[in-house]
């Protein structure tokens, strides 16, 4: 059994001699960050799912090719976002503009206050939807950045561009987003 103190590149290095064990140790590990990656990318619980799968197939298939030029969660991230891409240029226009957040579940003491709960879905469904109207390769710059909490260079790893790009590409879409969330907010604001 491979320990979870063991290193992402142990596991790669034990996994490219045969020893499958610690490709399970890599899934377990990284599977929640590329389910969320892939799910806000696509909007749909069911194919963040099939997709995720996907991507560590894509990964277990592929990891003799893996040179560690990149740490593994970069180039996993990498796999995600082609994976992802590809499904939402399959998905109709309908399918990726409506996107169902339900399955996001809302953290609470002694359980959420019905109010709150109703507020923060309605909330989440529009950041979805105003993510959606973004361009791909904005909303795949913020949701690695700001939602995945990846560093700057990881970033332009995953996306093959320069950190200055990122850099500017990031604040190019945080302004996008914020004014297509701007109405929302503003109206909710003035209703309290």
């Amino acid at each position: 059994m491979v320990s979870g103190e063991i290193s992402d590149a142990e596991c790669v290095r034990r996994l490219q001699r045969g020893d499958t064990e610690a490709f399970s140790s890599l899934v377990e590990r990284h599977q929640k960050a590329i389910f969320n990656l892939v799910f806000r990318m696509l909007g749909n619980y069911d194919d963040a799912a099939e997709v995720s799968q996907e991507v560590f197939l894509s990964a277990f298939r592929s990891i003799k090719s893996f040179r560690g030029d990149a740490s593994f969660s970069t180039w996993l991230y990498r796999i995600a976002v082609n994976h992802a891409n590809t499904r939402r240029k399959s998905v109709t226009l309908w399918q990726q503009r409506t996107a169902s957040l339900d399955a996001i579940e809302t953290k609470g003491d002694d359980g959420p206050d019905p109010v709150d709960s109703v507020e923060q879905k309605e909330t989440r469904e529009r950041v979805q939807s105003a993510l959606n109207e973004l361009d791909p390769g904005d909303a795949t710059i913020i949701l690695l950045r700001d939602l995945q909490d990846a560093p700057y260079d990881e970033v332009a790893q995953v996306l093959e561009i320069p950190i200055g790009t990122v850099k500017s590409r990031l604040h190019r879409a945080r302004r996008a987003l914020k004014s297509r969330l701007a109405p929302y907010f503003k109206a909710k604001r003035t209703s309290k």
